[in-house]
């Protein structure tokens, strides 16, 4: 009997993205590579996100709709999907950005070539306001690679930490092959459940294609994104990021230098976005409880392990780093609340200052 199973399955969970959700489909439904399913499964939205699901999947055969009776999450919608693919390969897709159309057929070159267990893209952030109008483009690459032992995959994973495209989901292709046998599951938790997946299978992958390529759009709404809202435990969400790499590096006894460094520069930009948050009226933090914060940054073990590797890199965190490095809370408060000034009131400028351009 012949294989009728699609190459590639994409699960896209959905939940009130009715402004976005037509884009997104249509770019997956304008691959140049066709032999695909796309799963969206709607995690009982509230606006008309699931009447266009249904009207997409009545007219294409390809798209499957999955209306869940209760919320559950991202992380819950992303399981669901999952368990009803039947692709060699999962992509999971936000619903609310685009992917360029050579994607499919690239990953699939690749996938053919090579066999590997994981292929990924590089991507390309777009930074929208309030209004809808794109201010700022930034392109997050990585150099076209193939790694064909788990050594190697392992190596590689905190310089792909580094360009921030490790942690994300939405630029790899998963065997599902690895995926069936390494059996990880989706953390239901604020910011990290993407990097959280990705630390726990990649101790499993031993073959890894980086496409020359970028092929995911991912935009930054501001006020839209998660990453944008306020988070009340963000900071430890991230301190829980480097140790979580620090522990992925030291099991297999390789937590080098390099990595240290890398792991130091993580942390800088962790103290930047949370100095940040601080200042938001949400925090509830007075001058006195910010310095407080300051200081246990100052004494904790993480600071004492990482900071000697500290070699920042971008203009906004070297000067913050000289403050950080001399335990400075006046200084580093100062340059957090300028900081702060320039993101609320030119957000394109603080784009590029952050991004040292």
């Amino acid at each position: 009997m012949e294989n009728t199973a699609p190459f590639f399955s994409i699960v896209m969970p959905v939940y009130n993205v009715e402004k976005h959700l037509n884009k997104a489909i249509d770019s997956v439904l304008a691959q140049t590579f066709t032999d695909f399913e796309l799963i969206l499964v709607d995690d009982r939205s509230t606006d008309d996100s699931p009447r266009i699901c249904a009207s997409y999947a009545a007219r294409d055969t390809r798209i499957t709709f999955v209306p869940l009776p209760e919320n559950g999450g991202a992380s819950h919608a992303r399981s669901t999907g999952l368990a009803v693919a039947k692709g060699r390969y999962i992509f999971f897709m936000d619903s609310d950005d685009t992917i360029s159309d050579g994607l499919f057929q690239k990953a699939y070159t690749a996938a053919c070539s090579e066999s590997p267990d994981v292929v990924m893209c590089s991507a390309v952030e777009i930074y929208e306001d309030a209004n809808g109008t794109v201010y700022d483009r930034l392109e997050v690459r990585y150099p076209a690679k193939t790694l064909r032992t788990q050594q190697e995959v392992i190596q590689e994973v905190i310089y792909m930490e580094k360009t921030t495209l490790f942690g994300y989901l939405w630029n790899k292709f998963y065997s599902a092959a690895l995926l069936q046998t390494a059996k990880v599951s989706f953390a239901d938790m604020p910011l990290n459940e993407d990097f959280q997946f990705n630390i726990d299978l990649f101790p499993h992958v031993s073959s890894l294609t980086v496409l020359d390529y970028v092929g995911y759009q991912y935009y930054k709404r501001d006020g839209q994104s998660l990453t944008s809202k306020f988070v009340a435990n963000y900071f430890d969400l991230q301190i829980a990021r480097i140790k979580s790499l620090y522990h992925f590096y030291s099991q297999f006894g390789d937590c080098s230098d390099t990595v240290k460094t890398v792991l130091c520069g993580i942390y800088v930009r962790s103290v930047f976005s949370a100095l940040q948050r601080n200042f938001d009226s949400r925090a509830n933090m007075d001058k006195n409880a910010r310095k407080l914060w300051l200081q246990q940054q100052f004494s904790s073990p993480l600071y004492a392990q990482l900071m000697p590797f500290s070699a920042p890199e971008g203009a906004v965190l070297k000067v913050l780093n000289i403050f950080l490095t001399h335990k400075s809370i006046c200084g580093t408060l100062f340059i957090a609340r300028c900081i702060c000034f320039v993101k609320e009131k030119f957000p394109n400028l603080f784009s590029k200052l952050k991004q040292n351009r």
